[in-house]
């Protein structure tokens, strides 16, 4: 508590301090000269007449009033197309105020405007020896009333930004919000420099202050063109650009399509060695029990990847989604072979402790291995019952049973199984007790287990990381093209571009690797 009120203490000291040395009598010539100081006057009298043209019961001396600043006479009149859009702008409602209430959209632009003229007339009373008649405030209220005034302004932007009002003020709303924001920085400007005692940059940020508001007021009087200037896209102009894109892409179609055609024999041993591929793919997938079309994995891809191409209406884009197309197509067969065939594998690993238990009891009753195999297939559930029952029909079919191990162990993927597979073909050749063989490795397979699920466990931190970390920049990338598409697509299909997301994918994929063996634990 001491601490705390020690610090309040030393910053309203400082505070004084610097409000003291930016008024003191010997400081007001160099802070602010009479040229600037009337020129705050000037800008806070017309701030006045702007607040005023708002106000629907103002004094008729407004419509046409006269005054003299800094030396000059000015004349203004209420602008012409003020007095036909203000009926519509005070019954329009744009914000509600849970203590102002409902606030028409003249309301809106009374707020900022009484501020900036508060800021001129606290700055002009602030030092009353540069001009005639001033009334003085405190020098200790300086920094607490212009900090004030800078919060107060920058809601009254933040209400005028969020109620849209760019296109407001008969297309003038956008030219005199950046006039606003110019000030509000300058406010900042102020801050700092009663902050930090410089009294130069105090004169400065005042100065420009005053000089933008006369330019906001200006405006006013500026024609709706020089404000804003609206075009209206035809939809000839939009359906244009659309239409050569797509006949870009179909004459790039149709000339790689020539160019292939020249070299029909090369195209046709693509072809062959693609459909021996094809058959070779068919024939792994019906060893896993499955019926897969394999032209569906190789054609989807590829046209998925053309279709996104098209959306991005960039012929690179189309280029390299099709290219990236061909490569997933071509791959995806032996990928989707090997998750399979991975998955396929866990499976019978979990059932295998049950049959070794099952063929060790039929060995125990008297039953020989082939008669063991057959209650496997008959009693257990699938994935492992359908290995189980194809060993059998391949050894009735004139398969050595050996023979037939063989390929059960060159169609599943499974460590434990290999093992079982070695121990039955060693014990057939030189003897041994298969039940205690059995019993050895259900041991092995319940102390694996275990410390397969601790290290899972301890893992799983790490696996979740290498998903986040390889996913999530590719997702924040499809954000981005959804909401920045034009910009992303001049970027990512140029060169420059191009170059960066291949070592960007490049470098992804090295610390997804580095993650992933992190947490490999091998048991």
């Amino acid at each position: 508590m001491k601490m705390k009120a020690r610090r309040a203490f030393f910053s309203l000291l400082a505070a004084a301090g610097v409000a003291a040395a930016l008024s003191s009598a010997p400081a007001r010539a160099a802070v602010l000269n009479d040229y600037r100081m009337q020129e705050v006057d000037c800008a806070g009298k017309k701030m006045q007449l702007f607040y005023f043209y708002f106000d629907p019961n103002r004094d008729k001396t407004i419509n046409d009033y006269a005054f003299k600043c800094n030396g000059r006479d000015l004349r203004y009149k209420v602008p012409p197309w003020l007095e036909d859009k203000l009926p519509s702008m005070l019954a329009k409602k744009v914000w509600r105020d849970p203590v102002d209430g409902d606030l028409s959209e003249a309301n809106l632009w009374q707020t900022p405007v009484s501020l900036l003229y508060s800021f001129c007339d606290i700055t002009r009373k602030t030092f009353p020896n540069t001009m005639e008649g001033g009334q003085g405030i405190q020098p200790g209220l300086l920094v607490k009333e212009y900090a004030d005034i800078r919060v107060r302004f920058q809601m009254s932007l933040d209400r005028l930004y969020r109620a849209r009002e760019h296109n407001a003020l008969d297309g003038r709303g956008r030219a005199m919000l950046a006039y606003f924001d110019l000030i509000h920085r300058q406010m900042e400007s102020v801050a700092d420099s009663l902050s930090s005692n410089n009294p130069q940059r105090f004169s400065d940020a005042v100065f420009s202050i005053a000089t933008l508001g006369e330019h906001a007021f200006s405006q006013l009087f500026q024609p709706p063109r020089q404000a804003e200037e609206k075009y209206t896209e035809s939809a000839v102009d939009r359906a244009l650009p659309l239409a050569l894109k797509i006949l870009g892409m179909l004459i790039i179609f149709f000339g790689v399509r020539r160019i292939l055609g020249r070299d029909e024999e090369g195209i046709n041993k693509l072809l062959d060695d693609y459909m021996k591929r094809v058959v070779q793919w068919t024939d792994d997938f019906n060893r896993q029990f499955l019926k897969v079309k394999v032209q569906y994995l190789v054609l989807v891809p590829v046209g998925v990847f053309a279709l996104g191409g098209l959306l991005t209406f960039s012929a690179p884009g189309f280029l390299v989604l099709t290219a990236g197309g061909f490569y997933v197509g071509l791959h995806m067969p032996a990928w989707t072979l090997d998750f399979l065939k991975t998955r396929r594998g866990k499976k019978i690993d979990t059932q295998l402790m049950d049959a070794l238990i099952l063929l060790s009891n039929s060995l125990k009753s008297g039953l020989d291995i082939v008669q063991g195999f057959e209650l496997v297939s008959r009693d257990l559930q699938p994935p492992i019952a359908e290995e189980f029952g194809l060993v059998i029909k391949n050894y009735q079919l004139g398969t050595a049973f050996e023979r037939a191990l063989e390929g059960m162990e060159a169609r599943v993927s499974s460590r434990l199984l290999a093992y079982m597979i070695r121990a039955i073909s060693l014990q057939r050749q030189v003897g041994g007790n298969l039940t205690k063989i059995f019993e050895r490795i259900v041991d092995n397979i319940r102390e694996e287990g275990k410390l397969e699920e601790k290290t899972k466990a301890l893992t799983a931190q790490q696996k979740i990381q290498s998903i986040v970390v390889g996913l999530m920049p590719w997702v924040m990338l499809l954000v981005m093209f959804v909401f920045q598409g034009e910009s992303m697509r001049a970027f990512y299909f140029s060169p420059i571009g191009a170059t960066v997301l291949f070592f960007c994918a490049m470098w992804i994929a090295i610390g997804m690797k580095v993650v992933q063996k992190l947490g490999d634990i091998k048991v």
